[in-house]
């Protein structure tokens, strides 16, 4: 994943700027997504585009730094709240491998693996993603 981020980093140091094409955009959504709504990835790119993943953006720049410079391996443990952990089946950025490692290590984790969807699940299957998170939260509320 180090090289992966410091390739964007070096991909926007070398941009054009905030309309440039963010290069994260094709890990953002599964292929089917991009494939069937080539519109919906137009106007996204163009938000975040401008927003967040150009080569001015201090919060893509810090992200980048934190991911680099993280491991919480072995740290997951100490996670003292009920986590949901919701990954897209269709993720190539952090594929249901990676929350398969995050739920063995944090203590009352949920695993939520949606059929559909690729990193960016909030975009690709809203409801889904809205009605997880929902019943995951009101399932909380009903505990405490």
């Amino acid at each position: 994943m180090r090289v992966l981020y410091s390739s964007w980093k070096e991909y926007l140091d070398r941009s054009g700027g905030p309309n440039s094409d963010p290069a994260i955009m094709p890990w953002l959504f599964s292929k089917s997504f991009r494939k069937q709504h080539p519109e919906k990835i137009r106007e996204i790119k163009k938000t975040l585009g401008g927003q967040y993943l150009s080569r001015n953006s201090d919060a893509f720049e810090r992200q980048i730094e934190a991911n680099n410079s993280t491991d919480t391996r072995g740290k997951l443990g100490q996670i003292s709240v009920p986590t949901l952990l919701l990954v897209g089946n269709q993720d190539e950025l952090t594929p249901p491998r990676m929350a398969r490692e995050l739920e063995a290590e944090i203590p009352n984790a949920k695993l939520v693996i949606l059929e559909k969807g690729g990193h960016g699940l909030y975009w690709e299957v809203p409801e889904f993603f809205n009605e997880t998170v929902m019943d995951f939260l009101k399932g909380q509320a009903a505990v405490h």
